[in-house]
């Protein structure tokens, strides 16, 4: 297959960085403060680091969660199911810190077994943790934190269904955009396994009162045969890839990997490097290392080198790649190498791997995906149809029945987005902005007038007022035990509301009379949303 070679400002092309990410799952860790006891949950990005024992890592990124990590000892870590996803879009938002997000949802916490930090009820799957690891990377990045699975609490209805099917529901996938309305989404894998799964008995899902039914058992018994059909289930389908470094004397030498996360925004590269291995050494050394991604098609070939590797390329069927951006090659047959330089590569105390950070410098296309993602060349849905069946082409491990490895396959039709105009804002470009991205939320509420500029203000003045008054310094001594609660209670509604407004227009309403009840803010206000001049003049 022809090649095309990237690097620099090349990497900013859409069509280019793009297919270098593989779709991952999506989990809502959930953390407590260790100084004010509340408890901060959102989604990201999530991998397996490690199967026995069960293993999981994610990064955070906001300053508040960042540091909330840094100091906790433990974490659970809830996976929602497909149908769930307007619940955890809603705990994306940027809401105030100690403002539980949770709640802002609309869902109900979890009692844990093994630790004090609670799950997520409405969730089919909670992962109890312990935190093993904790990694910082220079800011703006995120933090690297692994948590090491003591309890597993899981819908009991299912148990009862086929591995295939529950791949179908659960766990859901960050994915690409729909091409039909051009936003980013979850998505599941296909149900689709690679040598199929055995025939099992079908069973429809549990009505109502059974859903949140669930089956707990800790990390002593997790491993025991009569288990193995909740470990299945407990270990997300791992992105599979093959990690190439040179050792001292400029020989290849490749890894096939089944774990981390493959993402787009820097640092996107998230592996773990068994210790004892070429790979390790080399990466020590130089601190550069090259990932190719194979397609369904070389399914056999990795299989293959997994048990030729670091060398047997051409047993496996593989073949080198002239070097692009470091002096590393890929793999020819891969239609997807990303070069890279480590930006953190630390060793998980206890276990036999090391955390792999890295970030993209150089990529290698087939000329056929660069064509067919080009802009220029063809309109935008055509383009993201076409980058859906690129992600559904790379492999996953999947562990089925009997904890036997099958793989699977991203689902390209089935990506979940809806609309959401006012959302997140377009001023911080979506949902994770920086720390001010709730302002901007409220101000692009306002331009659209969907809240009165009054009622900004009444917003700003609550929001000023909570954490004991740390937006409003000098009223913070006004703040009591008992105003302390009722602003927590106000907020927590309040945010509720305006969120899932989001999804039917006509809960503005309740918002807006909710809102008669909150005080105007004591004093003459100027300093206003100064980024749009248009408002002064202009009644909203």
């Amino acid at each position: 297959m022809d090649k095309e070679y990237f690097g620099g400002l090349d990497l900013l092309r859409p069509n280019v960085i793009e297919p270098t990410k593989m779709p991952r799952t999506a989990v809502i860790p959930v953390v407590r403060d260790r100084k004010t006891g509340y408890l901060n949950a959102a989604p990201y990005s999530g991998g397996v680091t490690s199967m026995s024992p069960l293993q999981i890592m994610f990064g955070p990124k906001s300053a508040h969660t960042i540091e909330a990590f840094r100091q906790a000892d433990e974490f659970c870590a809830a996976i929602p199911e497909r149908d769930e996803i307007d619940h955890m879009w809603v705990m994306a938002l940027e809401v105030p810190h100690g403002i539980d997000e949770i709640q802002v949802a609309g869902w109900h916490t979890l009692e844990s077994q093994r630790i004090n930090t609670p799950g997520i009820e409405e969730c089919p799957l909670n992962l109890e943790c312990k935190k093993i690891f904790f990694g910082q990377l220079p800011p703006p990045w995120r933090a690297i934190v692994v948590g090491e699975v003591v309890g597993v609490s899981i819908d009991s209805d299912m148990l009862v269904k086929s591995r295939s099917e529950i791949v179908k529901l659960f766990p859901m996938h960050e994915a690409g955009s729909h091409p039909e309305t051009g936003l980013y989404g979850p998505s599941v894998l296909s149900g689709e396994l690679v040598p199929p799964s055995e025939p099992q008995i079908q069973q429809p899902r549990t009505e109502d009162k059974c859903k949140h039914k669930k089956t707990y058992v800790d990390a002593p018994e997790l491993y025991k045969p009569e288990n193995a059909n909740i470990l299945m289930n407990a270990v997300w389908p791992r992105p599979s890839y093959i990690l190439m470094t040179s050792d001292a004397d400029g020989q290849a030498k490749g890894l096939p990997i089944c774990g981390g996360s493959l993402q787009s925004t820097e640092p996107a590269v998230q592996v773990p490097v068994p210790k004892e291995t070429d790979c390790y050494r080399n990466i020590k050394r130089t601190g550069e290392f090259v990932i190719s991604i194979p397609d369904r098609r070389l399914v056999r070939n990795f299989e293959l080198f997994e048990k030729t590797a670091p060398g047997g390329f051409e047993e496996a069927g593989f073949s080198l790649l002239r070097p692009n951006m470091v002096e590393i090659p890929g793999l020819d047959e891969c239609p997807v190498t990303m070069d890279c330089k480590a930006v953190m590569f630390e060793d998980v105390p206890g276990t036999d791997y090391a955390i792999l950070v890295g970030r993209k410098i150089g990529v290698v296309l087939d000329k056929d995906i660069v064509t067919k993602l080009d802009p220029d060349r063809y309109p935008l849905r055509t383009c993201l149809t076409y980058m859906n069946k690129v992600y559904s082409s790379y492999i996953y491990a999947v562990m089925d029945t009997g904890m036997v490895r099958k793989w699977g396959f991203h689902d390209e039709n089935n990506i979940s987005v809806r609309p959401l105009p006012s959302w997140g804002s377009r001023y911080t470009g979506g949902w994770w902005g920086p720390g001010s991205a709730l302002d901007y939320w409220l101000i692009e509420l306002c331009d659209e007038r969907l809240i009165t500029k009054r009622e900004y203000y009444k917003i700003t003045y609550a929001v000023g007022l909570w954490n004991d008054g740390a937006g409003i310094p000098h009223l913070a001594e006004f703040i009591d035990e008992r105003t302390r609660n009722e602003l927590r209670e106000r907020l927590t509604r309040l945010f509720r509301m305006m969120a899932w407004a989001h999804r039917d227009y006509t809960k503005w309403d309740e918002v807006h009379e909710y809102l008669t009840i909150f005080p105007e803010e004591p004093r003459d206000h100027h300093s206003g949303p100064v980024y749009h001049e248009k408002w002064y003049g202009r009644t909203i």
